[in-house]
């Protein structure tokens, strides 16, 4: 259980979910509870510091339900980074949106709804990173280029006069940004900020200016 992440074969998004479960079945619901149990255990821990036992614990199953839902810890990892990034794809529009203020806006507040809804999943991302120095492979190939692409398409469709790389470093530079504010535990992060009303309309404001100063730029 306290092997190397990068010693497990890499298991591809298309191998996921080998045992079929009915829905509305108590096998759904059992592997529910898995994932819900372990999710919160990756993103405290990691994958090397979470072992088998504690997340059949933690679901209240025993380490072979486990392994017949997920074939051991490797696949109920990949499974819920699967999910993660399978949520991220149905936020991010698959046309290109218009080009206005009222798409700033939506960017900015959905953005950081899908951060605080998704802050443990971001969690055991940056510690995998951490821990790791780097992505699991399935993270970069089947996972994060889908959603570069998506969010690529939007930006450039505000400033065509933007290479690829260019764009790619304003995304990465913004998300980093946001998923640093939805780390952090909120009291602590409204103390930091000087105690706003409302903190989350004081973080969208703010991403929605800090997204119009650059998108709305003159080339």
């Amino acid at each position: 259980d306290h092997r190397d992440l990068h010693s497990f074969p890499t298991r591809r998004s298309s191998d996921l979910d080998t045992v079929p479960v009915p829905k509305g079945t108590i096998g759904e619901n059992t592997r529910d509870r898995i994932l819900a149990a372990a999710l919160p255990l990756f993103a405290a821990h990691g994958f090397a510091g979470t072992s088998t036992r504690m997340i059949a614990k933690s679901a209240s199953v025993n380490v072979a339900t486990l392994a017949y839902y997920f074939e051991g810890k490797q696949g109920l990892y990949v499974t819920v980074l699967h999910h993660l990034y399978e949520e991220l794809l149905s936020f991010v529009p698959t046309q290109v949106p218009s080009v206005g203020p009222e798409t700033v806006t939506w960017l900015a507040s959905t953005a950081w709804a899908f951060c605080k809804e998704h802050r443990e999943h971001i969690r055991l991302v940056l510690r995998h990173v951490l821990d790791q120095g780097l992505h699991d492979e399935i993270v970069v190939s089947d996972y994060s280029e889908p959603v570069l692409l998506r969010l690529e398409m939007i930006l450039r469709s505000f400033r065509p006069d933007w290479s690829s790389v260019r764009t790619r470093l304003y995304m990465f530079g913004t998300m980093h940004m946001l998923v640093r504010f939805a780390i952090e535990d909120r009291q602590q992060l409204s103390t930091m900020l000087g105690g706003p009303e409302d903190l989350d309309e004081a973080v969208v404001s703010f991403f929605e200016d800090f997204l119009q100063t650059q998108l709305y730029a003159k080339a």
